[in-house]
Order: C-alpha cells, then sequence, then structure tokens
C-alpha cells in the first residue's frame, strides 16, 4: 500500500493550514516512500526529496508543492533524482537559492558513496544523469547532510570509514555547476584522533563555508565537537576539532543553527545529570564558546524522551529548542528559547506545545521570522494511525494556533 507523505506548509498562512491539516499528497506511487526532508522554495512553497522503492530497489525522488499545497512535478509521483541500479538512501536538500534545490544522498552503486544533484524550479536536473560524485573513496560513507554555501552550490558532510579503523567527519563543497571545490573525495575536519559515532550536523557560516558539529569517542566517552570550513575548505578552528562539551558521561545527537552572526548555537542530548537532558553552546565564529563550560541546561529534569532535540534561531543571536518529553507520562512536545546569552527565556524546562492524551514525537521546528517558530510533528491522538499536526509559538512561549493544531 502506498504510504503518502505528509507536508506542513511553514510558510503557509493559519487560514490555509486549516484547509489542508489533513496534509498535501507528495506521493502516492506504489510501494513506499520515506527518509523525507523538505525545504522552502523561496515562493511560499516547499520543495521535497525522499527515497523510494517503487521499483523494488531504494531511489531517490522529488516533489515540489505550491503554497496552495498543488502537486507541482510528476503528479503525485514525483521525479527521479536518481534511479541508477543500486541503493540510494538517507537523502537530505538544500535551496539552491534560486527557486531550485541541491539533493545528496547515500548511493550504493559503486559501493557506499556520497553523490548529489541540482534540481531547476521546474524540476530538471541540471548536472549528470543520476548524480555527481561528491566522494568516492574505499570503504564506506553514509548520511551526509547539506547546507547552502551563499553562492547558488552547497558544502556536504558524512561519516567516513576510508582508513578501515574508525569512522571521521569529511567535507565537500560543489558549485552551482555541479563542479567540486575542495580535495578529491573531501577534506577531513578532524586530524585522525577524531572517532566520529555520527548524529552530524551542519550549518552555513555566512561566509561561503559551513559549521559541521558531530559525537565524537575519541576520549573513551561520547562528547561533542565541531568544525568550521572556509570557504575554501581550510578548517578553521582546532585541528582536533573544538570541544564544544566533555563534561562527564556522554554527550550524543548534536543539532545547530546559525546564530545569525557567523557562529553557531548547538544543542545535543546530554547525560552527566541523569538519563537525558538537553543543553546547549552558542560558538563565534573564531571558535570561542560563549557561554558556560560544557554549556548551559535548556533541559535538566531527566524527562527527555526517544530521538533528538531540535533548534531553529529565534532571529536575535539565540535559539529556540523543541524536544520529546516524557514527564506526563506518555510522550509530549515542550519547548524552551535560549537568549543571545545562553539564559533561558521561559518556563524552567521548557513549556508544553502539546500535551493532550496520546503520544506525540518526532518533532520539527523553523524559526517564524518574528522572533518564534512553527513546530510540526507526528501524533498518535486516535491510538489507531500517525498524524502531521503543527503549531506555532511566539517569542514569550505562548502557543498561536489553538487546539486543533
Amino acid at each position: 500500500m502506498p504510504i503518502i507523505l505528509l507536508l506542513i506548509l511553514v510558510a503557509t498562512p493559519a487560514s490555509l493550514l486549516a484547509q489542508v491539516n489533513n496534509g498535501a499528497g507528495v506521493s502516492i506511487a506504489t510501494n513506499s516512500q520515506y527518509q523525507q526532508k523538505a525545504v522552502l522554495d523561496g515562493s511560499g512553497g516547499a520543495i521535497i526529496v525522499w527515497s523510494d522503492i517503487r521499483s523494488g530497489q531504494h531511489n531517490i525522488f522529488a516533489q515540489r508543492i505550491s503554497a496552495s499545497g498543488v502537486a507541482l512535478w510528476g503528479a503525485l509521483s514525483g521525479i527521479p533524482v536518481c534511479t541508477v541500479p543500486g541503493e540510494q538512501y538517507t537523502p537530505d536538500i538544500v535551496s539552491d537559492g534560486a527557486g531550485g534545490a541541491i539533493v545528496t544522498w547515500r548511493d550504493d552503486r559503486m559501493g557506499a558513496d556520497i553523490y548529489a544533484q541540482r534540481l531547476s524550479p521546474q524540476g530538471v536536473p541540471q548536472w549528470t544523469v543520476n548524480g555527481v560524485p561528491m566522494c568516492k573513496a574505499a570503504s564506506e560513507q553514509r548520511e551526509p547532510v547539506i547546507a547552502s554555501d551563499g553562492s547558488g552550490g552547497a558544502i556536504v558532510a558524512w561519516i567516513d570509514f576510508r582508513n578501515s579503523t574508525y569512522w571521521r567527519i569529511f567535507a565537500q563543497r560543489i558549485s552551482a555547476a555541479g563542479d567540486v571545490q575542495w580535495s578529491t573525495d573531501g577534506v577531513p575536519l578532524a586530524a585522525p584522533n577524531g572517532h566520529a559515532l555520527g548524529g552530524h550536523t551542519i550549518v552555513s557560516d555566512g561566509s561561503g563555508g559551513a559549521i559541521v558539529a558531530w559525537s565524537d569517542d575519541r576520549t573513551g566517552s561520547t562528547n561533542v565537537y565541531a568544525q568550521r570550513l572556509s570557504a575554501s575548505g581550510v578548517p578553521q578552528w582546532n585541528l582536533d576539532g573544538l570541544e564544544v562539551c566533555i563534561a562527564p558521561s556522554s554527550q550524543d545527537a548534536p543539532r545547530a543553527t546559525p546564530d545569525d552572526a557567523g557562529g553557531t548555537i548547538v544543542c545535543w542530548m546530554d547525560h552527566r545529570d541523569g538519563p537525558s537532558n538537553i543543553y546547549a553552546q552558542r560558538i563565534t565564529g573564531a571558535g570561542v564558546t560563549g557561554w558556560s563550560s560544557n554549556g548551559v541546561a535548556v533541559l535538566a529534569a531527566s524527562q527527555l524522551g526517544g530521538g533528538a532535540a531540535r533548534i531553529a534561531s529565534n532571529g536575535s543571536g539565540g535559539a529556540i529548542v523543541v524536544w520529546n518529553d516524557l514527564r506526563n507520562g506518555a510522550a509530549d512536545i515542550f519547548a524552551q528559547q535560549i537568549s543571545s546569552d545562553g539564559v533561558p527565556q521561559w518556563t524552567a524546562n521548557g513549556v508544553g506545545m502539546s500535551t493532550r492524551d496520546g503520544t506525540q514525537f518526532s518533532p520539527s521546528i523553523t524559526g517564524d521570522g518574528v522572533g518564534g517558530a512553527i513546530v510540526a510533528w507526528v501524533d498518535e491522538l486516535f491510538a489507531t494511525s500517525y498524524d502531521i499536526y503543527v503549531q506555532r509559538i511566539d517569542a514569550k512561549g505562548s502557543s498561536l494556533w489553538g487546539e486543533w493544531s
């Protein structure tokens, strides 16, 4: 039975969301479509990419949805991005700044490599059919993440096992024309001391480069490290990566957002004080941590549910963090705002965005441009199926869209 991907157009007015709150069809092709990612198209709509097994193997497909919820590419089947024999997984997507998008994915056509493709606003591939190789190094590369380079191209980071001893983080820049810009098969973000565990995240630095954060067990426990790469692919911080958090116990699943000043704010799951809390740290473009050593507590009540926290800029040098929370028994959605100087702004341990019966999980977040955020999540309200719900929260932590959202 086909799976219908549900899209919440976060730039769409609430009045329109009320009309399409059961979701707009992105693909209803045979077999399953999943691992979806979306990016705004600059015209009130979005471009979505996913892994698709309609042919019996995993391929990459994409769809564009207008601001009114109409599928623009390939009716309700989407368009192929990569259908070469072999398997393609875990796509990620970023805007190209011109109404189209750049997509990256893991590709097993000749091993486990990283490929990318640019799509025009009309859904026409702009580069080599079935994608341009970003990395074809020996052994395995996987879990690519992508950020804009600000010039119509992108920077992609992934975890890499080319030395067959431990995983490391590598990255590659690709131009708007589809030409790789850095060393063949990418540049490492940390010297050989790094032992990356995945869960990595990437954001643009606003100067043609990018900042990547990842979890790393080089010391025997899992901690969070980060690195900034210049537009030419040169590491800007410590050769082994910047220590974001090396507190006792373990820290993992980092997520990052730009701080609107050339740096980043990173949040992560933290186990120093209990099963699962959330901490955050601001890092300047020069690689200086701006808040307390090893971060400030966003959630310190050991109530974090499954999955990573998510983060978005508040437009004022701070951020809003959202997560699954078990303080009421079943999983709910909670959020907290952190100011530019690292001070929580709302109720201690966050405010509830959805605390009704049933289970709510897998939140995603985007800033709303006026100091608040729009959050979407999967909701098991009726105990028989999963639905997608959305809520907007303002800069004071108040929900704006009512119980139906």
